[in-house]
């Protein structure tokens, strides 16, 4: 901003500021000054017609653009033109960000189906967030490893979590706020951490999953932050609506880890809060106010009396309960969507099933809550067996009825080429190959897959730009704090 004030910046010559916020190489900031208020159109030329991407930007003298989708290794051109006024060609050299790595294995779709949005996957382990456009191309990218899931706020910001390891294995300090071009806003300081999912509730304050980070159980409590001030102002303590000594376990349940919630979802017509519970093999709905039990889905099997009235009946043709479930969510009328692994697909260990053997799926359930009955009424991945198979990670998407994204991110081999028993990073390192599919389907109808090398989280569809403000000048904040946690050994 300095060097902006005190040059001599017009549209003509333009001050550009290539990766201005250091780590996202696929874009820049371009600053310049007109003498009357006029809207600015920004234009990354792609390398077909149907691959450009433009915005336009509102009225204004003062001009400081975020530049979004440029390309990877390449000599990228973008066109500044006012309105009904002067236009600049810029040319901008991106070095190969990726230096040389496979990032995509294809993507399958249309120009006229995907449009200007991008798919990005977002990263559970070792990978980087990446966008990719109709073409396969990358047009974002985060060159630090922030987590988990990646949501697109009201405001047309994004919320991630933090790349700062607080606890092992994964458990981060909080959460990011930011633009696409990626300045940071916020940091949003968790005290238990932050894990897997966070929500943003209609008031807009930030749900976020968390733990006690001196309790003896991890991945068990949610928490309400202040979306101001980052305070903590409301906490869920799963242990308040489940014993964890009296749950039914799934094959990957530990006494530690008795939950390993992976998702939350709030639901404003019934004012409840929605998690998915992996190591129980159940998603659960609980009173936003009360934190009383609502309903439990999954499997009864195991399960104690006392619990059997919140478990509910299977009606209808072909149903299935899930297994080691990810991502839930309360679709608009009420029905319930999740990533169904189906990891061991049983909760008696003589039937668990092999990894050769299993099949995962995007499912949905339509639920009544007075009559307690729950009918399966649309799946899509278990027809496509081993080879859609995450035994975890991984998430589901409703955009409307009838059209949804479903994301196997967790898919792993040996080194024989055969389905991995193991997850991926241990896939890995045994000498076998992971990888992730994304599919999104629109009236049973497949209209895009994309496969990429690497076991990544979830899978989002974004606009690069959005209708409100695409970057606001001012410093970051930090907010909230973070407790002790119990010290560890690590390298």
């Amino acid at each position: 901003l300095a060097e902006f004030e005190n040059g001599d910046y017009t549209i003509e010559n333009p001050l550009v500021k290539y990766n201005a916020y250091l780590i996202n190489p696929l874009s820049a900031v371009v600053l310049f000054k007109t003498d009357e208020e006029v809207a600015v159109t920004v234009r990354v030329i792609g390398k077909t017609p149907a691959a450009t991407i433009s915005h336009t930007f509102p009225k204004a003298k003062t001009h400081i653009l975020p530049v979004l989708g440029l390309y990877s290794d390449y000599e990228n051109t973008v066109e500044i033109e006012a309105y009904r006024g002067k236009k600049t060609t810029l040319k901008i050299n991106v070095p190969d960000v990726f230096n040389g790595k496979k990032i995509i294995d294809y993507m399958q779709t249309t120009p006229e189906y995907l449009e200007d949005n991008i798919i990005v996957v977002s990263p559970a382990g070792q990978d980087l967030s990446t966008g990719f456009d109709f073409a396969g191309d990358a047009r974002w990218h985060l060159t630090i490893p922030c987590v988990f899931d990646l949501k697109r706020l009201k405001n047309g910001n994004l919320i991630i979590g933090t790349d700062r390891l607080l606890k092992m294995s994964y458990y981060m300090s909080g959460l990011y706020e930011m633009s696409l071009v990626v300045k940071i806003y916020k940091e949003y300081r968790v005290t238990g951490g932050y894990h897997h999912d966070s929500f943003e509730l209609p008031n807009g304050n930030l749900l976020s999953l968390t733990e006690d980070l001196r309790s003896d159980t991890v991945e068990d409590m949610c928490v309400e932050i202040d979306r101001q001030t980052g305070e903590v102002v409301k906490t869920w303590d799963y242990k308040n609506f489940l014993n964890p000594a009296k749950v039914s376990h799934s094959g990957s349940w530990t006494d530690e880890d008795w939950f390993h919630n992976n998702a939350v979802w709030y639901d404003e017509n019934t004012n409840s809060l929605t998690f998915s519970g992996r190591h129980i093999d159940a998603m659960v709905n609980i009173d936003y106010e009360t934190g009383e039990l609502n309903w439990i889905i999954g499997d009864p099997e195991g399960w104690p009396e006392e619990y059997q009235k919140y478990f509910f009946k299977p009606i209808g043709n072909n149903f299935e309960w899930q297994y080691e479930q990810h991502a839930c969510l309360i679709t608009p009328d009420g029905d319930v969507m999740c990533f169904d692994n189906h990891h061991f697909g049983s909760k008696n260990p003589d039937k668990f099933a092999k990894a050769s053997e299993s099949y995962s799926r995007g499912v949905r359930y339509h639920i009544n809550t007075e009559e307690m009955t729950i009918e399966q009424v649309w799946q899509y991945g278990k027809d496509r067996g081993a080879e859609f198979f995450s035994p975890y990670i991984c998430n589901v998407e409703f955009y409307n009825q009838g059209h949804y994204l479903v994301h196997s991110g967790g898919i792993a081999y040996d080194k024989d080429g055969n389905p991995s028993e193991a997850l991926g990073p241990f896939a890995i390192q045994a000498g076998g190959s992971i990888n992730s599919i994304t599919v999104e389907i629109c009236n049973n109808t497949k209209m895009l897959e994309l496969k990429v090398p690497g076991n990544y989280y979830r899978a989002e569809k974004l606009t690069l730009y959005t209708d409100g403000i695409n970057l606001e000048m001012g410093d970051g904040q930090i907010l909230g704090y973070i407790n002790d946690s119990r010290e560890m050994d690590t390298e």
